[in-house]
């Protein structure tokens, strides 16, 4: 009865256009006013403070802050130049372009949607400028904006090592090769596309005095990714620790290395994060007793058991929960769906005898794929408000980074030392 009506309420207020924090809350009150718990209302706001009180997701507001503050000293232009040196003389080659810099750019601020928009900004008009689609434009940008939530820091990993008690650090290093794996896929779909069509490349050879100064000048924000792992990796400090060091790292670049960051730019950068923190922390505080409610009513065990009695091997096992967090992913953005599935399908995961990092992977990956998917796909709507161009226009042309992630994940799910050798080497 309990499970009945937490679930009930939460898809009538979805259905109702209620946003999905308040869908949470009132489903959670819905299920302790006509189940059988026997707790208060109280009780309530109790887990939803509990929910909000770790120290590790302390460390959110600091990355967002630095990436904000990193990309208003003028990164992203630095980062574009250095990738056009190597790339931009392929066969559409600032596709490619677009890749390297969403990935270097994924390790400073660990957010796919900053990173998308950030991106979005700077590529979309130089690739249209220079004779590409821009439809195809804003489809790599939407697709390379995933690479956020993978490459190291990452929010979501964060909060995936929060739901689930697994080593952050742990994370941020299984991220690295999954990370490479699926920028590389998304390049050679880029590129696939670009000779197909006949896109442009850069003819001209630059002399090598000037991709030397243009290395010189983005090497401050290529060493900040580096800072923040091996400060981690090494013990020298915790996640929330080394997110501190990357803000003061983030003001002295961009202050004094770039001189582009201003007194004036502090206030919007902190409001940023403030905006981008305060609807991560709130989804995670009232999901604490969402998730509470379901493990005591013991689903997680329930599904588990479901599907044991099926005799399913662990890949398909796998298939079917790669299969639940694309269909959940079509509708519930990223952190939502994470909080709901990840206390539910882990376990499975585990029983079927799948590894944690390689677990977590497969979870951000699969669930960062909706993120350039319709309905919901917030990375879509980021890119065609930016290029002004509808959903429709934007999604065809999204179709071979559609495929592209599923060969990913499927190497995921088929090689286990993806995500898990890195973290074994360096002692996680």
């Amino acid at each position: 009865m309990t499970v009945l009506a937490l679930f009930l309420a939460f898809i009538v207020l979805l259905l109702a256009g209620i946003p999905i924090v308040w869908a949470m809350s009132g489903a959670s009150i819905v299920a302790l006013l006509v189940g059988d718990l026997s707790m208060p209302l109280a009780w309530l706001a109790q887990q939803t403070i509990r929910g909000a009180d770790s120290a590790t997701l302390s460390s959110i507001p600091l990355f967002l802050l630095a990436g904000e503050l990193m990309n208003r000293g003028g990164l992203t232009r630095r980062i574009m130049r250095i990738a056009e040196h190597f790339l931009g003389r392929f066969r559409g080659g600032l596709g490619l372009v677009n890749v390297a810099t969403a990935f270097v750019y994924g390790g400073l601020t660990g957010s796919a949607t900053a990173d998308t928009g950030a991106v979005a900004k700077v590529m979309i008009p130089a690739m249209e400028e220079r004779g590409y689609p821009r439809a195809f434009a804003a489809a790599v940008t939407a697709a390379s904006g995933t690479l956020g939530i993978i490459v190291p820091p990452s929010v979501i990993l964060i909060l995936y090592g929060v739901l689930t008690n697994t080593s952050i650090g742990g994370l941020f290093v299984a991220g690295l090769i999954p990370g490479v794996l699926l920028a590389l896929t998304f390049m050679v779909t880029a590129y696939v596309v670009g000779v197909r069509e006949n896109f442009p490349k850069v003819d001209e050879r630059l002399p090598l005095r000037q991709l030397l100064r243009d290395f010189g000048y983005a090497l401050p924000a290529l060493l900040m990714p580096v800072l923040v792992l091996g400060a981690i990796v090494s013990g020298f400090a915790t996640a929330t620790e080394a997110a501190a060091v990357s803000v003061l790292y983030a003001l002295a670049a961009g202050a004094l290395v770039y001189r582009e960051l201003r007194w004036r730019d502090l206030l919007p950068a902190i409001h940023e994060a403030v905006v981008t923190t305060g609807s991560v922390m709130i989804i995670m505080a009232v999901a604490m007793p969402f998730g509470w409610i379901l493990t005591v009513e013991q689903v997680p065990h329930t599904v588990a058991g479901w599907i044991v009695d099926m005799h399913t091997g662990p890949l398909l096992t796998m298939l079917m929960i790669v299969l639940a967090l694309k269909v959940v992913g079509f509708w519930l953005d990223l952190g939502p769906a994470m909080i709901i599935l990840a206390p539910i399908l882990v376990p499975i995961a585990k029983a079927a005898g799948f590894e944690p990092y390689q677990i977590g992977l497969i979870f951000t990956v699969t669930l960062g794929w909706g993120l350039f998917t319709p309905p919901i796909g917030t990375n879509i709507f980021v890119v065609c408000n930016i290029a002004r161009l509808s959903i429709g226009e934007v999604s065809w042309r999204l179709v071979p980074f559609w495929i592209a992630t599923a060969v990913a994940v499927a190497l995921l799910v088929s090689f286990p030392s993806l995500s898990g050798w890195l973290p074994r080497l360096l002692g996680y």
